[in-house]
């Protein structure tokens, strides 16, 4: 079936949350577009570019696949992947326009164009994501998406390897190829790699395991899952400071780690480290936890950072801090607000994480562990995009109900549920 963009709807008992998630919904759809040549899209960059960069459509994704946008991102995550070239060391193009062309304010030639280097993993990341969610076997198997991960973790990888410890480092000081990071703040520019790019590497060598091993390519796998293995080695024992209690931020150009020099650049890289999910000590992580919370206090974040904030908090295991930051993104008075990324990430907060709904699509199913802010007592949402169609989904009380209309039988936490049957049951 042909999916209508837009039609979910998501209320509750408190009516300033659901002004923050009407708000966010009009806001990401008024930049999704379709019908120019690049096909469908959705503005995910600087706002009135009329663009999309390949660091946002990862961020954007989950909550545009809440909004009905399913073919958008897999559209999008294509031309990324499509782009990769030898003749551009590997990269794809960073940014492509409404015009299916790379930006021109980022690129001029094979030989000059802007890039950071976290983006072919993290665009890795995204389509396993994709995957997780709607079970497009394309994301294993068509021919594009395959040749970007053979490339990216065979060729990329060795090209922008300096040292062949796995960790891909800056090639050139000050230009703005080989950015080792997604921070591009002329501090910086002369270091080797920051930690925003040891994660997403990380994260996306654990992502193309799982994207070659249901591919049926056990070598290839069981190559990223080692080099998974070796970064977050690196990771946890070179990148960690054991009299400062955290981790080191910065590789310098002699190879030196060090911390980030301003506040706000050491919160903005350090994010990825909660976001990816890649701290598995209790301890350290409830030291880091505490600390990013109480320095974003300081309003040192720039806006696209701080749209992080709520599923990063959400995801480990806090929700209350999760709500607290979400509450502060849907604020009319927060600078910037209209930035693509806060629209999109604030939809995948409140269906994804305060919801507590987790798409199963490989195998038809579906979890709902709500975990609702205090003052809220029910959630509704209606037409939620799930396979080929929606579901309706409602908690109160302790109790979940829901509405399959996919076409198809799922599983609900564990029990069958057909197409057009409703059941309700126990959150627990």
């Amino acid at each position: 079936m042909m999916r209508q963009k837009g039609r979910i709807e998501f209320t509750t008992s408190d009516a300033s949350w659901n002004a923050g998630f009407a708000w966010a919904k009009e806001q990401a759809l008024a930049y999704s577009h379709e019908g120019d040549l690049v096909g469908d899209w959705y503005e995910a960059a600087l706002p009135n570019r009329q663009a999309f960069c390949m660091r946002d459509v990862a961020h954007h994704a989950r909550g545009a696949e809440a909004l009905g946008l399913t073919a958008h991102t897999k559209n999008m995550l294509l031309r990324f992947a499509q782009g990769i070239a030898e003749s551009r060391q590997f990269c794809s193009f960073w940014e492509i326009d409404k015009d299916y062309r790379p930006c021109p304010v980022d690129y001029a030639s094979d030989q000059d164009f802007w890039y950071n280097l976290p983006a072919n993993f993290d665009v890795m990341d995204a389509c396993w994501r994709m995957y997780e969610m709607t079970g497009d076997r394309d994301y294993l198997f068509q021919s594009d998406f395959v040749r970007f991960y053979q490339l990216t973790v065979e060729e990329y990888a060795k090209w922008w390897d300096q040292d062949g410890d796995g960790l891909l480092e800056r090639k050139y000081p000050v230009t703005r190829l080989g950015i080792p990071s997604y921070c591009e703040d002329d501090q910086f520019h002369r270091v080797q790699a920051l930690v925003d790019l040891l994660v997403i590497e990380i994260r996306g060598y654990r992502s193309a395991a799982e994207l070659f091993k249901h591919r049926g390519d056990a070598q290839r796998s069981t190559h990223c899952g080692q080099m998974a293995d070796k970064l977050d080695r690196l990771l946890q024992e070179t990148w960690w400071d054991e009299k400062e209690q955290r981790y080191y931020e910065v590789k310098d150009q002699d190879g030196t780690l060090l911390h980030g020099r301003e506040k706000g650049y050491a919160l903005g890289l350090s994010l990825s480290l909660g976001y990816y999910q890649v701290i598995q000590d209790a301890d350290r992580l409830a030291r880091y936890l505490d600390s990013l919370h109480e320095g974003a206090k300081t309003g040192e974040l720039i806006v696209e950072s701080l749209s992080h904030y709520p599923v990063l908090f959400y995801r480990n295991g806090q929700p209350q801090r999760g709500a607290e930051w979400l509450k502060e993104v849907i604020s009319p008075d927060l600078p910037r607000r209209e930035y693509p990324e806060v629209s999109y990430a604030v939809v995948e907060a409140f269906i994804y994480e305060m919801a507590g709904v987790c798409p199963d699509g490989p195998h038809a199913a579906v979890r709902i562990s709500p975990r609702l802010p205090e003052g809220v007592d029910w959630f509704r949402i209606k037409n939620l995009p799930f396979l080929e169609g929606e579901l309706d989904i409602s908690f109160e009380e302790g109790m979940i109900s829901v509405t399959n209309r996919t076409g198809r039988t799922i599983s609900v936490n564990g029990s069958g549920l057909e197409h057009n049957e409703s059941v309700t049951k126990s959150a627990v």
